[in-house]
């Protein structure tokens, strides 16, 4: 058998795929070190997914699958503070080991998490000691002497790509990975670089290249921000170049070359604005959409055993075998499944009493962790020295941190941070201005003595610590209980080591404040000892700049005083730090915010996990695209101008206003007729005849069928188009909670294509309504609010209650002053019915539900939207200010036969009266759309 000789270079077109042992995803996976199997599954399976079906789902041999620039754009969806970074890390790995050959990092718009980023990806991604074998296996850029240099270089320096180093790891199919800062100047310099450097290489090949750039927190300055858009301002100016920028690593004014195609990844956990930018935008989301899942204890497991197998059922989060101290502990912990461990704290209205709650709450919590850790405390760890890094690491307790975030003004960070000081005893603010700015600002030994004369109100810490536990091991049945040490022990810590050892910060873009926080040890230059990180016990005062990746380690404590005229989810949700894996402390960990803002946090991960649901729904079953979900009482995002506000319900009164042809018999004048062999009766007012009301009324699916029966010969919407992917999209989300019985929801009469513009008032689109209401009665769907109560949540209802308030419709037919309908179905009914003469124009009443009588008497006609209280004897409302029926009532449905003198045919328009206490959702919308105005009940 021959052998190849060692000295005969083989070139491939295809290259060959790396053997296992030496792949970029194998040394990739070897340093997840601190994740469970099931997590590295996870990452493992969600990056092949992300892999098959966004980076590698187009042919670069099939043109015709790319746009007319060879790109594609697609979004991953995280969540806050959830592993997105080993997400892009993991989908970098196997891009690499599928020949993708440039790989560009865009690691935020700071210093500080460009260098996060960077350190990590060296660590993990790129791991190893710079060997010779290690450098000609990539060309890393910028490589670590200048990246992690505290010299300052030009930027042509930092992103410099030799030529020659491009020309040799690209013919060898080696990988270019570039890290680069996202602001404008950074990235015009990184597009200089691949011009001058890379695309005459890459033009050379004689292949295709392919080029995968991951935009991390992509809707931080990659979107055309509203304020920048309108402002003529130089800084924002800048910021509007951005996603041009971005765009132009590929597609610069100057052409690219032809074989090169290129692949844009926006990863982020608020893709509020990312999925509402218009077309404009070269950077928006249109080839994929994707979501990474997140471990707790519900949800589709992970395939272990087959992370490759990509038609594996998804969910949001994933069943983690590991147990709490592994799981995700998000919105859904904090805000809803451990409702009863009071992890949320409503404050007060006294700044100075909460802030002291709050600060209290935090150093017990610290004696606690430090006593169950049985490691050195943080006042000990600040004079100790040791041997090597890994023994500081072990000997120290890890990091305890509290985030105290009083204003997005930097002015108020300085301030809040002297607040900490001077409650605990510093003498006055000068004195604790001093101790910021030297940036060691110890807790003082007056707040010792405070401890010492009054413990009482830290005593209530552990009391409440251990009825939270409690809770905790109930709901998620956690095994063994959590340990607490008794008062004495921990007073002893809290006054030898947890209060003195606290250090109080100031993390802002303000030169005076330290630049991020410190976890790492560090190393004496002159004995080469190493020392504890600087970071074990910190209070950290701060505002914006903590809402974008910079993580703080060990966090129990928020206090968030911040509030918002015009509160915006996505940019509230980035602040939601105490977010994480926390879950081996989850019990000690506690969120001070206003009831207000409590609520704006529990909705916000309501319509988040409604997004993220519907994306997956998408992903496993091809559903529509997400619609971006808000409140009336906060939008979606400010990063985008002309936001809408497109309501789900149909209203509390809407009126049909399309009618048919009077010249012509109409079919649903045969549906009334029908309907009402039932039995029936008069409904007399005040001795005057009104109409006829059926003795029975319909449940919500009956009352579906009847308007759905209803036929228009001016009005078919079909079952394509904005409208029927509306009701598409929020049907795959109630059928992700529970398989529906009674689908499709929505169900125009024109079964192809997109038929008729919908209109609000749509007899299809109020019978979905209804199908919907049924549904929501069996399951809590997520991202939906209740009528009537526009802050509440329908996924917190009580759906017992729901059930027992569903409404039934009362069907009606009102008569009016014309003359008898004496032709047709109708007029073989049993009785007679006098028909009414609204106005009609071109196929349109002008006239719908006719004048109410706010001063009738108990014996006198209010008006038709009250038709069948008068059937049922049930009590007229007093006033109308609130359109909506009270909860719990039932509804209406009433017929009206239209008939002037000279029309052939009677005519049947019809009108619907909805009672509170059913589905809503507020979809943001683009300029243009429906509006709702925050006014409406």
């Amino acid at each position: 058998m021959s052998r190849s000789s060692p000295f005969i270079e083989h070139v491939y077109f295809n290259p060959p795929q790396p053997q296992e042992a030496d792949s970029w995803w194998t040394r990739y996976k070897a340093q997840l070190t601190g994740l469970t199997d099931t997590a590295r599954a996870s990452v493992e399976a969600d990056s092949r997914y992300i892999l098959q079906h966004g980076i590698l789902a187009a042919d670069t041999s099939k043109l015709e699958e790319w746009s007319f620039r060879r790109s594609r754009t697609g979004l991953v969806m995280g969540s806050v503070q959830s592993g997105k970074t080993a997400s892009m890390l993991g989908v970098s790995a196997l891009a690499i080991d599928n020949g993708i050959d440039i790989i560009v990092v865009l690691a935020g718009t700071r210093l500080s998490l460009w260098r996060q980023t960077y350190e990590r990806l060296v660590q993990q991604l790129d791991s190893g000691e710079e060997t010779a074998q290690k450098i000609k296996r990539r060309l890393l850029c910028p490589p670590p002497g200048i990246a992690l240099s505290e010299q300052v270089h030009s930027l042509a320096t930092t992103y410099r790509l030799p030529p020659a180093q491009v020309r040799q790891r690209l013919s060898q199919c080696k990988p270019v990975i570039i890290v680069a800062m996202k602001q404008t100047d950074h990235l015009h310099a990184l597009a200089a670089s691949l011009r001058e450097n890379v695309f005459s290489v890459v033009k050379e090949l004689g292949r295709t290249a392919h080029m995968l750039v991951l935009d991390d927190e992509a809707d931080d300055g990659s979107i055309l921000d509203a304020v920048v858009e309108s402002s003529q301002d130089p800084i924002y100016g800048r910021l509007k170049q951005i996603p041009r920028a971005i765009a132009n690593l590929w597609d610069p004014p100057q052409g690219s070359p032809d074989n090169l195609f290129s692949t844009y990844i926006a990863y982020t956990a608020t893709p509020q604005a990312n999925l509402l930018q218009e077309g404009h935008n070269p950077l928006a989301p249109r080839d994929f959409l994707f979501s990474l899942r997140t471990p707790l204890d519900v949800g589709h497991p992970v395939d272990t055993s087959d992370p490759g197998n990509l038609n594996t059922p998804r969910s949001s989060t994933y069943p983690e075998v590991a147990g709490i101290r592994y799981y995700y502990t998000g919105g859904e912990v904090f805000y809803r499944r451990a409702e009863a461990a009071k992890l949320c704290v409503p404050t007060t209205d006294s700044v100075q009493q909460d802030l002291a709650d709050a600060v209290r709450a935090f150093l017990v919590a610290g004696a606690i962790r430090l006593y169950r850790s049985g490691r050195l405390g943080p006042a000990s760890a600040i004079t100790k020295q040791f041997d090597t890094k890994d023994e500081a690491i072990a000997s120290v307790a890890s990091p305890h941190s509290m985030l105290y975030h009083p204003s997005a003004a930097i002015q108020h960070h300085f301030r809040g941070a002297e607040d900490v000081l001077l409650w605990a005893g510093i003498r006055d603010q000068a004195t604790a201005r001093g101790m910021l700015e030297a940036g060691d600002a110890r807790l003082p030994q007056s707040l010792i003595d405070k401890l010492q004369a009054d413990p009482a109100p830290w005593v209530q810490w552990l009391d409440k610590y251990r009825a939270s536990a409690r809770a905790i091991e109930d709901e998620f049945d956690v095994l063994p209980p959590a340990v607490f040490p008794d008062w004495q022990t921990i007073e002893a810590l809290l006054i030898d080591e947890v209060i003195p050892g606290t250090r109080v910060a100031v993390v802002n873009s303000d030169p005076n404040a330290d630049d991020r926080p410190a976890y790492a040890p560090i190393q004496d230059s002159e004995t080469g000892k190493w020392r504890a990180a600087r970071d074990i016990s910190t209070i950290f005062v701060s505002g914006n700049v903590m809402a974008r990746g910079l993580t703080l380690e060990g966090m129990t404590t928020a206090l968030f005083q911040r509030s918002s005229t015009n509160p915006l989810a996505d940019t509230q949700m980035q602040m939601q730090r105490w977010f994480g894996y926390r879950g081996s402390y989850i019990e000690l960990c506690r969120v001070f915010a206003s009831s207000d803002q409590l609520s704006l946090f529990r909705a916000y991960h309501d319509v988040d996990e409604a997004v993220r649901t519907a994306i997956t729904e998408r992903m496993m079953s091809g559903s529509p695209e997400p619609n971006v979900l808000q409140g009336l009482n906060f939008e979606a995002t400010g990063k985008i101008a002309g936001i809408g506000n497109l309501p789900l319900s149909p209203g509390p009164r809407p009126f049909v206003t399309v009618i048919n042809d009077s010249r012509q018999a109409d079919p649903n004048a045969d549906i009334v007729s029908g309907l009402f062999t039932r039995p029936s009766s008069d409904l007399t007012v005040g001795n005057v005849l009104r109409g006829r009301i059926l003795d029975v009324p319909l449940e919500l699916s009956e009352a579906a069928e009847l308007l759905d029966s209803l036929s228009f010969a001016d009005y078919q919407p079909g079952s394509k188009g904005f409208h029927a992917d509306f009701w598409s999209g929020i049907e795959a989300r109630a059928n992700a909670v529970a398989p529906l019985s009674d689908s499709p929801f929505y169900r125009p009469p024109g079964k192809l294509g997109k038929g008729d513009q919908p209109r609000r008032a749509c007899p299809y689109a109020i019978a979905a309504y209804l199908r919907l209401w049924a549904a929501c009665l069996t399951r809590p769907i997520t991202g939906l609010f209740v009528t009537g109560h526009p802050g509440a949540l329908w996924s917190y209802a009580d759906l017992k209650l729901k059930n027992a308030e569903r409404p039934r419709f009362w069907v009606g037919i009102r008569y009016g002053d014309g003359a008898t309908v004496s032709e047709g179905s109708l007029a073989q009914l049993p009785f007679k019915i006098r028909a009414t003469t609204k106005m009609v124009i071109g196929g349109e009443l002008k006239t719908t539900w006719g004048a109410s009588d706010p001063n009738a008497g108990p014996d006198q006609y209010r008006g038709d939207v009250y038709f069948d209280y008068y059937h049922h004897r049930a009590v007229v409302p007093s006033n109308s200010s609130m359109a909506w029926r009270p909860s719990g009532s039932d509804g209406q449905i009433l017929f009206y036969v239209n008939q002037h003198p000279g029309d052939l045919h009677p005519t049947i328009a019809v009108g619907v009266c909805l009672p509170a206490g059913g589905p809503e959702q507020f979809s943001a919308t683009r300029a243009g759309a429906t509006i709702v105005t925050k006014g409406l009940p």
